[in-house]
């Protein structure tokens, strides 16, 4: 079959399956099944194929998998991350996590990254300041491996633990400690490519997502070194549950206006 035609059945397919980004997904599939670019797929419509290894990862888009795990690996602050069903995928808005806590300005600090998935936001603080000492830890041991496997990759040396947040830290206190923990209610709903595939523990929590926040204000003041902040990605409708549980928290909105992350001193 040549590229082309199997080309227009995946745009009519994934058309019907309702996206609406169908002609750049169906390329960017096509690329990389053919482990080339979206160039060399929109400049070789001759090409010839084996469509079967496309049919699969058309199969797995149709029912709403999302791109970034059939890829295996989605951008954060430019860079490529590894990602599986194991962990959420990195999103956009936490950068503005990391903008905040790249803000802070000492040159040297000891940091934690609660909960941290991927390793995208601990590898990226460690990679954008070389001299910080980071530590991160997770509750999922398959999400830890991913983890690792990114800071190898990417030439990031942090030290990760499994740890059920404050559980089994590796040092006593930190300058910063920085987290984007499972903020969506119970019964909030999401796309089906987030609710049927992004691992849950990553995503829901009890209380309308508050209960993990609420499990850290218990403790975190306890790790955090005076003159040390606590920096949260929140929901966008959570700023005022939030600042209710640390009254003295200040509001950062990302650039679509939303409240996006909560900073708290000590």
């Amino acid at each position: 079959m040549r590229l082309d035609e199997w080309l227009t059945g995946a745009y009519h397919r994934l058309e019907l399956a309702g996206f609406s980004a169908f002609r750049i997904e169906a390329q960017v599939l096509a690329a990389h099944a053919l482990l080339v670019d979206r160039t060399f797929v929109l400049t070789h419509p001759d090409h010839e194929i084996n469509e079967i290894a496309l049919e699969c990862l058309l199969q797995r888009r149709e029912n709403h998998e999302p791109l970034s795990y059939i890829l295996g690996h989605r951008e954060f602050y430019g860079r490529r991350f590894r990602v599986d069903r194991s962990v959420l995928i990195p999103r956009h808005e936490t950068e503005v996590l990391v903008e905040e806590a790249l803000r802070i300005g000492k040159e040297e600090a000891n940091v934690l990254d609660i909960g941290t998935g991927s390793g995208c936001i601990a590898i990226t603080l460690k990679l954008e300041k070389p001299d910080w000492v980071v530590d991160a830890v997770d509750i999922s041991n398959a999400a830890l491996q991913v983890a690792r496997e990114n800071a190898e990759t990417l030439g990031a040396e942090v030290t990760f633990r499994l740890s059920d947040l404050f559980e089994h830290l590796i040092r006593p206190e930190y300058d910063l400690i920085v987290s984007n923990p499972p903020y969506i209610g119970i019964d909030e709903p999401l796309p089906q490519e987030v609710k049927d595939f992004e691992p849950s523990q990553a995503l829901f929590a009890e209380n309308q997502g508050m209960l993990v926040y609420e499990r850290i204000a218990a403790d975190v003041f306890d790790h955090l070194k005076e003159g040390g902040r606590l920096m949260l990605e929140i929901g966008q409708t959570q700023g005022t549950a939030i600042k209710n549980l640390f009254p003295e928290a200040h509001i950062v909105q990302d650039l679509d206006g939303n409240d996006r992350v909560a900073i708290i001193s000590k």
